[in-house]
């Protein structure tokens, strides 16, 4: 087996590098393109022992005619890779990559999968019609399509499948989710919890995300409860970073950006609940970091990590904008607190990136 990867995001994303050399340690041959669009990006986040080829073939104005970063891609992966050796070639963003891996298809024969993310959904597919032919097209001659969980795949045949095509999607459509690193499965369990509940926020402070909404479950939740305090944990930075710092009450923080894994870990290590109420998600990393130091979780329903453990497992989701339901889920998921840190300690150890890994290659070996 020897992979062709297609991956313009590599730069902005350490998701893409570890699945890169966690899929080398499963002994795949792969090779990486990057069409980028920055020279600053050139060379960034490049995975250890996987030839990696980065190429400026993505301009501002592809926007709007889409099918020009194929045109400039794809001659320039048939002068930097041997394709003769190429078994399979992954997209990793249905609209960039997807296009370049399309036409290599039809120009080569190469069999190629798909994965969908957020931008592929909620932004390029919700707002820019004109492109949907093409997608369609590409979700059509795919010989594998992967969403990263169960809810997003259910959300993509509604959206982007015509009814006469869901049957020939359901056969092809898999869902395998983004991976942990391993260094994170050192969390125990929490064995208590304290009588004041300190919720983190984790994440960009944007309209996305919604952190206010965040702040203002927490207080109601404050106000609710009984024998007990609910403070607000905050970490991010954004647009949204001045207000909410404005409306923080006693007791509550905002610590600003926090950067690398030993610090995200100590941020944790304050936190007992983690809510982050987003409007979507592909799969919200920040759940699993959390769930793996003992710190039950509430998600948002029916985007990326809804779906990954059944209600209660972990924690709960809640439906973004409806700050009344999250003040009710914090108050919830205080109950047998205990059992649930322990649970979501066991179950981020089925993320490690060596088991995601595994599941690829299976899909790979059945796709070829």
């Amino acid at each position: 087996m020897s992979l062709l990867h297609i991956c313009c995001n590599l730069a902005g994303s350490t998701v893409f590098p570890q699945l890169f050399e966690a899929l080398a340690a499963q002994g795949i041959s792969q090779q990486v393109f990057v069409p980028e669009k920055r020279p600053e990006d050139m060379g960034k986040n490049l995975p250890r022992g996987v030839p990696t080829h980065c190429a400026l073939t993505v301009k501002k104005s592809d926007a709007l005619l889409f099918f020009r970063k194929a045109q400039r891609s794809v001659p320039e992966i048939e002068r930097t890779v041997d394709l003769s050796g190429v078994t399979l070639v992954h997209a990793h963003t249905l609209f960039t990559d997807g296009s370049i891996a399309h036409a290599l298809c039809r120009r080569h024969g190469l069999p190629y999968i798909v994965t969908l993310r957020y931008s592929d959904i909620e932004a390029i597919w919700r707002y820019e019609p004109h492109l949907h032919p093409l997608g369609r097209r590409i979700l059509r001659d795919a010989a594998g399509i992967v969403c990263l969980s169960e809810g997003a795949r259910a959300r993509v045949r509604e959206m982007c499948i015509p009814p006469k095509e869901r049957e020939a999607f359901d056969r092809k459509a898999h869902v395998i989710p983004n991976g942990i690193d391993p260094a994170w499965l050192t969390g125990a369990p929490r064995t208590s919890l304290p009588q004041t509940v300190r919720v983190g926020f984790a994440g960009l402070m944007n309209g996305r995300k919604r952190p206010l909404d965040a702040l203002d479950a927490v207080h109601r939740a404050d106000d609710l409860a009984l024998g007990r305090r609910f403070v607000l944990r905050a970490c991010g930075s954004g647009a949204l970073e001045e207000r909410l710092s404005e409306q923080l009450r006693e007791g509550d923080c905002c610590v600003g950006r926090v950067q690398g894994m030993q610090a995200m870990k100590a941020f944790y290590a304050g936190c007992d609940v983690l809510l982050v109420p987003s409007t979507a998600e592909t799969f919200g990393m920040v759940y699993l970091e959390a769930m793996s130091q003992g710190v039950p979780v509430l998600y948002t329903r029916g985007q990326g990590f809804d779906g990954q453990f059944p209600e209660g497992e972990v924690g709960y989701p809640v439906k973004a904008g409806d700050v009344a339901g999250q003040a009710q889920r914090l108050i919830e998921v205080c109950e047998g607190y205990a059992e649930r840190s322990a649970r979501c300690v066991a179950h981020a150890k089925d993320y490690a990136w060596p088991i995601v890994a595994g599941k690829w290659k299976t899909l790979y070996d059945a796709i070829i």
